[in-house]
């Protein structure tokens, strides 16, 4: 098919930019929804895939024909992330077509599908600069969870398609596996809800604290949206500040109990050290105001690592203890 080859390197550029587009696109729109994801796959289909496609399809060959010459691929934490993420899809491109591989699963198939969309741009991002001549391309893009992609990784290298595929003796455990793999994509969803509840619950200002509470990763973000929601945090640093405040001997009523009796003095703090370090505010995010409130209220934490703070830091933190512990 040397025409087809001929069209293909012809318009591989183009398809390239397609891709790119869509790419930031959805990166940007997904990242405007807050939605957590875990990767965006892109490729462009080379030249032995594309010969495969036709001659097993029978496509006539035009390279218009295919729809996945350009595919992308949105993987989703959960499966409440692929609803908003097919809406954007919906709203933001044209949508040629689009399929729910789970409801087209009967009985002589097993799995568990994703969401498949081929789309066009819209005439309006067609004036952009980075976008002009795409029009008429098309591109694949589908929507699934990590569990999705795990059990089509898998199947796929175990070259199981359908059930006919299958022997036998090991339908039973492959239709189990992908029923328990669909529940725990379900599950995962309801433990999302319940932590959001759960945090919700103790962020509330009327929320009281007792000696029974735990202190987790959970309970410590509620706290930092009932006082500090302001202040940015990374992840990864939220299992080390908890080991911080465990080390100073805090429960979560303890921490609530000091984080109140600091609060009054953190912004003339806050400022005093800005100044001395040339820096603007906010200086702290969540865990160095934590850290903060611990050096404060904490002989064990503050003397564990006074040695290591800059001369500015030491002498404020020294100051406002004093100040702290004259307000006991």
């Amino acid at each position: 098919m040397p025409e087809l080859i001929r069209q293909y390197r012809e318009l591989k550029p183009k398809a390239e930019r397609l891709m790119g587009n869509l790419v930031d696109a959805l990166e940007g729109m997904i990242a405007q929804k807050k939605v957590p994801i875990f990767a965006i796959e892109s490729r462009i289909k080379d030249e032995n895939s594309l010969l495969e496609k036709f001659t097993k399809k029978g496509y006539e060959a035009q390279i218009e024909n295919i729809d996945d010459l350009c595919g992308i691929r949105v993987i989703c934490y959960y499966q409440t992330d692929i609803d908003i993420t097919c809406k954007l899809i919906d709203d933001e491109f044209d949508v040629i077509s689009k399929q729910d591989k789970q409801d087209e699963l009967d009985d002589n198939k097993f799995g568990y599908g994703s969401f498949h969309y081929v789309v066009k741009l819209k005439n309006e991002w067609l004036t952009h600069p980075a976008a002009r001549g795409l029009d008429g391309l098309k591109a694949e893009i589908q929507v699934r969870t990590m569990l999705m992609h795990t059990w089509s990784a898998i199947s796929h290298k175990l070259l199981y398609k359908r059930a006919s595929d299958v022997p036998p003796q090991l339908r039973r455990k492959l239709n189990r596996l992908s029923a328990l793999i669909e529940l725990a994509d379900e599950q995962f969803d309801a433990i999302k809800d319940m932590k959001i509840e759960y945090k919700n619950d103790f962020s509330r200002l009327d929320q009281d604290f007792s000696d029974l509470d735990e202190l987790n990763s959970d309970s410590l973000l509620a706290l930092r949206d009932r006082y500090f929601n302001e202040r940015n945090y990374n992840d990864e640093d939220i299992p080390s500040l908890l080991e911080n405040i465990r080390e100073a001997g805090f429960t979560l009523k303890a921490l609530v109990d000091n984080i109140e009796h600091a609060f009054p003095i953190l912004n003339d703090m806050e400022i005093e050290e800005a100044d001395c370090a040339d820096t603007e505010l906010p200086m702290w995010g969540f865990s160095g105001v934590i850290r903060t409130i611990l050096d404060l209220t904490s002989d064990n934490f503050y003397y564990s690592r006074e040695d290591t703070l800059p001369d500015y830091v030491r002498d404020s933190r020294e100051k406002y203890r004093q100040i702290l512990s004259s307000k006991l």
